[in-house]
């Protein structure tokens, strides 16, 4: 879009008539920043070069010179009818995030805990039907095996997604599931049924807490629970911790819950966390 002077204005980056910057010395990174934020206000709408071109006021030469360098670089990616975002920016965007202070409080809180200081502990938000890990702590066991910041997984073979799924308004979960006759499985226990999966919802919504029976990995069990948002302007994300299915028994259960119950209570509530 045109500014008062005549300039476009992308996503916070003033480009001259030409494509340049006002400020970067850099006018190519001015350029594929100018398109990342482009398509990022497309809001999933794939982008042509010529759209990306003419929205932006560049040469449509350089404009696919750009694509095709931010493509190999995984920060965009290729659809029949143009450009989308690309998922490497999900992984930029999990190390980003485990600079923020709510993601230090989470490594914090679960240093604090006796039993979870010893396991692998996650956060999660939903995507769709995919869960996005945000953050991973690594305890004095850590499990190998198990996702990693910034990757994605169905979140019905995980706890962190059934958590999150159980708390979605039937109509939402009813449209995300629109169409899915059956849905993939990562393991031989993995829910692959719909109706079954809105069984299992409904029973984590009684019991207040997700679990992933070795269905996202054999012999690994995964305990989740859901939280309202880091903030009250924040979307819901989900913890989690993770165990070796043979040594979680009643007791290591029962612990693991009441510890995930108070580094959620320590994100929710910064007082808390102040106070420990």
């Amino acid at each position: 879009m045109l500014d008062s002077g005549g300039r476009i204005f992308s996503g916070g980056t003033h480009l001259m008539a030409d494509g340049t910057s006002e400020t970067s010395p850099v006018p190519a990174v001015a350029r594929a920043g100018a398109i990342l934020s482009a398509l990022a206000e497309a809001s999933g709408r794939p982008l042509t070069v010529s759209d990306l071109a003419r929205q932006l006021g560049l040469p449509k030469s350089s404009t696919a010179n750009l694509c095709l360098a931010l493509e190999g670089e995984r920060l965009i990616a290729r659809v029949e009818s143009g450009f989308q975002l690309g998922r490497r920016l999900v992984e930029l965007g999990g190390a980003y995030l485990a600079t923020m202070d709510q993601i230090q409080e989470f490594y914090a809180a679960c240093r604090r805990q006796p039993n979870i200081s010893r396991q692998t502990a996650r956060v999660a938000v939903l995507d769709g039907l995919d869960v996005l890990y945000l953050a991973r702590y690594d305890g004095t066991q850590p499990l190998r095996l198990t996702a990693n910041i910034g990757d994605r997984f169905p979140a019905h073979c995980t706890a962190t997604g059934k958590a999150l799924m159980a708390m979605l308004d039937p109509r939402a979960l009813d449209e995300r599931l629109r169409g899915r006759q059956r849905l993939v499985a990562l393991t031989d226990r993995s829910i692959t049924d719909p109706a079954a999966l809105r069984a299992e919802l409904e029973t984590v919504r009684e019991r207040g807490y997700a679990v992933d029976d070795e269905e996202t990995t054999p012999g690994v069990t995964c305990l989740a629970l859901a939280v309202s948002g880091f903030r009250t302007d924040s979307d819901p994300f989900a913890l989690s911790v993770t165990s070796v299915s043979s040594s979680l028994d009643d007791v290591l259960r029962a612990k693991l819950l009441a510890e995930l119950r108070d580094v959620a209570s320590s994100l929710s509530n910064p007082l808390l966390a102040a106070d420990a």
